[in-house]
């Protein structure tokens, strides 16, 4: 019951944030939907708000918010690990690294796809090396893959540091980094849309057909092979997956730290471990959030800040307040 409510509640702050988002901006709706029809017989051709800007900015920002809050959720089960998420583990920043490198080389004005398989491969392979050098230091326990993320993502945030400081004098190039890397939905378009929704699909198509072995898995690795489960072929198909929604979340967005940590985190308190329950949640969970934060920066007019500075402060406060708390529950165990 308590489920089926907060299902309900998401849903319905789920079609206001749409409502607003769609019609929120300086043109009047009448001028939009005449414009819309016209397009619509074949008469007019010419820009429109609503299809557009509004529409592609709305899609990327759903499946922004369900990729990130999906692929945290994920990682919290298979981690053992409620701090684990994409940002903390240094996932974003391996996926960033490549994409600059796509733009500095200029790939992405010939080939505009290799922008999200550029973001999808450096998040899969930073996620390998996280996962991996933690089993060689001893196991995939909480310290060890913070402190891997934390080591790789220092790592890869100074060499991405040194080549947009050495490309410091081609300015039009960094401001495009930089509003990019800032997680801004500004002038978001169909070519954003293409570039994330394939990969988004297949991502949550696939973290929801393995839910199941989500749940065992969350049990230990022992107690999954005694149940019958696969547990490198599956794991390595949930990173997979996790690489994609992250992937397809940064080529179309740009980073938004700490997303993935806060609401998987706050969700699975809420409605319990239960991957077919907690997957679903996280989709709408993570969509209104976004949606919301998005709506009120335009509402308010903070044009100064990005959904992706919002959510890194926020993220930020919550993930010092997380750690600090479990590490003061360990301390009352010990003694």
């Amino acid at each position: 019951m308590k489920n089926t409510t907060l299902y309900s509640l998401l849903f319905f702050l789920l079609l206001c944030c749409m409502v607003l988002t769609l019609s929120y901006g300086d043109t009047s709706w009448e001028s939009i939907w005449n414009g819309v029809q016209e397009r619509w017989i074949g008469v007019n051709q010419e820009w429109n708000p609503l299809l557009d800007e509004r529409l592609p900015r709305l899609i990327v920002i759903l499946c922004t918010g369900a990729s990130l809050a999906v692929s945290g959720a994920i990682m919290q089960s298979l981690f053992h690990n409620p701090l684990a998420s994409p940002s903390v583990l240094g996932i974003s920043c391996g996926g960033s690294l490549c994409v600059v490198v796509v733009f500095v080389m200029g790939w992405h004005l010939e080939y505009p796809y290799a922008v999200p398989m550029a973001s999808f491969l450096g998040c899969l392979t930073t996620l390998m090396l996280v996962y991996m050098m933690s089993r060689i230091q001893g196991g995939v326990h909480v310290q060890s893959l913070i402190l891997t993320g934390i080591a790789l993502s220092t790592l890869l945030l100074a060499i991405q540091g040194a080549i947009m400081y050495a490309l410091r004098d081609r300015w039009q190039l960094i401001q495009t980094l930089t509003e990019w890397e800032s997680g801004s939905t500004t002038d978001r378009s169909w070519k954003h849309v293409h570039m994330q929704l394939p990969l988004t699909i297949v991502g949550l198509l696939g973290s929801w057909l393995y839910s199941r072995e989500i749940d065992i898995l969350a049990l230990g690795e022992e107690e999954a092979k005694i149940l019958g489960v696969d547990v490198q072929t599956v794991r390595w198909r949930l990173f997979l997956c996790i690489s994609l929604l992250t992937g397809g979340a940064i080529a179309a967005v740009g980073i938004i730290a700490f997303f993935g940590l806060v609401l998987p985190h706050v969700l699975r308190r809420i409605s319990g471990p239960n991957a077919r329950v907690l997957i679903p949640l996280c989709m709408l969970a993570g969509s209104t959030t976004l949606l919301a934060m998005d709506i009120t920066l335009r509402i308010c007019s903070l044009h100064a800040f990005s959904i992706g500075n919002v959510s890194a402060i926020l993220g930020g406060l919550f993930f010092v307040i997380l750690l600090f708390g479990s590490r003061h529950r360990s301390m009352e165990a010990r003694c």
